[in-house]
C-alpha cells in the first residue's frame, strides 16, 4: 500500500512523500509538491509487488542462484526425461561456473542482467578454464572435446532463459534478462560420415576379425550390424532388453524404462531379416539385449571408441560418430525407395523434415539416378 505524508523542514517548507508499505516494511520516498507525491503514487501503485520490492529495495524475495536453479532443476525432474534433466543440468553448471569464475560478486537472482548473459556467451566460447570446469559437472568425461559450439551455448543460454521465465512467473524477478540478448551466428557442422555398402562391409569385416582374437569385441561387431540394419541411436541400443524384442513376429519395441527414457517418443517398427537371425543366434536372452562379456550393460562412450577404433583398422576415413551409423541406415533405405513417412516411423522422428536431414545419396546413386533419364 502507498501514501501520502508530508514534513516540515527547519524553514517552515513541507516537502511531501509517499510512503509504501510491504510486509511491515515502510519506505519513504521524496516527492516534492504534493501534485509531485500523487503522480509517484499512481506509478507505485501501477507496479507489480516484485517490480515494487526491487525498485525500493527492500525485496525479501531475494533467492540464490544456485539455490534457485536447484528447485528449478527439481521442477524440470518430474516433467521431462532423465536425458533432458541432464542436459539442462549441464546447462545451468556451466552458468554458475562462468558465475564462480568471472562474477563471484553475483549471487542473487535479480543481480542477473542482459550483459551477464552476453558476457557467458562470449566466455563459453573462449574459455578453456570454464569449459574444464563445466565438463566436470556434466555426466561422463568430455575433457578430450574443443570448445563448444555456438549451436551449444545458444542451447544453454535457452534452457537459462526457461528457468527465468520460471523465476518471472513465481515473482522472483520482474523482467527476463536474457529477453533482449540475441543468439549467437551458429557455424555450419561437419557433414555426416555416410557409409557406403562396400565401407558398411569392411567396417563389419574388420570388427569380426578383431573379436577373433579378443572375445570382448564380439558384441560391438554386432551392435556395429544392428545399428547398420535398425538405425538406432546408441542409446536406444544399450537400453534394448529382451522384453523389447519378439524374435517370432520380428517385432522391436523402443520405450522408456526405469532409469532411461528415449529422445523421441516410444515407438515400434520390424526387424529386418539379417537383424532378427542376428538376435536369434545370441545365447542368454534376459535383461539387455548388448551386452559386455562380464554381463554389464553396453555404454554408448564406449561404444564411439571401438567405432574410432575399427574404422581406424579398416582404413575408413572421417567415422567418429556412432550416428554416422543411423544416417548411414536412413539413407541406404532412401536410395533403395523407402517413403519419408516410414523412414521418420522406423527412426522415431517426429516430422518428415527432420527425417530428410538423415538422407545422403552417395555420387554411385546420383549418378545412376541420373542415367534413368534418356531423352
Amino acid at each position: 500500500m502507498a501514501s501520502i505524508q508530508s514534513k516540515k523542514t527547519k524553514a517552515g517548507v513541507k516537502i511531501y512523500y509517499v510512503v509504501v508499505s510491504v510486509k511491515g516494511r515502510h519506505k519513504w520516498i521524496k516527492a516534492g509538491t504534493q501534485a509531485d507525491a500523487k503522480v509517484l503514487k499512481k506509478k507505485i501503485e501501477a507496479l507489480n509487488a516484485t517490480e515494487r520490492l526491487e525498485k525500493l529495495g527492500i525485496s525479501s524475495r531475494d533467492k540464490r542462484i544456485d539455490e534457485f536453479f536447484q528447485e528449478y532443476l527439481d521442477h524440470v525432474r518430474l516433467r521431462t526425461s532423465p536425458n533432458s534433466h541432464k542436459r539442462y543440468r549441464a546447462a545451468l553448471n556451466a552458468f554458475i561456473a562462468f558465475l564462480r569464475i568471472f562474477h563471484s560478486n553475483l549471487k542473487i537472482l535479480r543481480q542477473i542482467t542482459p550483459e551477464t548473459i552476453e558476457d557467458f556467451q562470449q566466455k563459453r566460447l573462449e574459455s578453456i578454464e570454464l569449459k574444464t570446469l563445466s565438463d566436470d559437472e556434466k555426466p561422463g568425461n568430455h575433457l578430450h572435446k574443443r570448445l563448444p559450439l555456438p549451436q551449444t551455448v545458444n542451447y544453454e543460454v535457452s534452457v537459462i532463459r526457461s528457468a527465468l521465465i520460471w523465476a518471472q512467473d513465481r515473482g522472483l524477478i520482474s523482467l527476463v534478462p536474457t529477453r533482449k540478448v540475441k543468439p549467437l551466428r551458429a557455424k555450419l557442422t561437419r557433414q555426416a560420415r555416410v557409409l557406403t555398402i562396400e565401407e558398411c562391409k569392411l567396417l563389419l569385416k574388420t570388427a569380426k576379425e578383431v573379436a577373433k582374437t579378443d572375445k570382448s569385441m564380439r558384441v560391438y561387431h554386432d551392435a556395429f550390424q544392428f545399428l547398420l540394419n535398425t538405425g538406432l541411436r546408441s542409446g536406444e541400443l544399450c537400453n534394448l532388453t529382451w522384453d523389447d524384442v519378439d524374435l517370432k513376429t520380428g517385432l522391436i519395441r523402443i520405450r522408456p524404462k526405469e532409469d532411461w527414457t528415449p529422445k523421441s517418443y516410444s515407438r515400434e517398427f520390424f526387424l529386418n531379416e539379417k537383424s532378427v537371425k542376428l538376435l536369434g543366434g545370441f545365447g542368454n536372452k534376459e535383461g539387455y539385449v548388448f551386452k559386455t562379456a562380464s554381463g554389464k550393460q553396453l555404454e554408448p562412450d564406449r561404444l564411439r571408441v571401438v567405432l574410432i577404433k575399427v574404422a581406424k583398422l579398416a582404413g575408413i576415413k572421417g567415422l567418429t560418430r556412432v550416428h554416422d551409423l543411423r544416417h548411414t541406415f536412413n539413407s541406404l533405405m532412401q536410395m533403395n525407395g523407402v517413403d519419408p513417412a516410414t523412414m521418420g516411423k522406423i527412426l522415431g522422428h517426429k516430422d518428415i523434415e527432420t527425417t530428410m536431414i538423415y538422407t545422403h545419396q552417395t555420387q554411385e546413386h546420383l549418378r545412376k539416378s541420373i542415367e534413368k533419364v534418356g531423352v
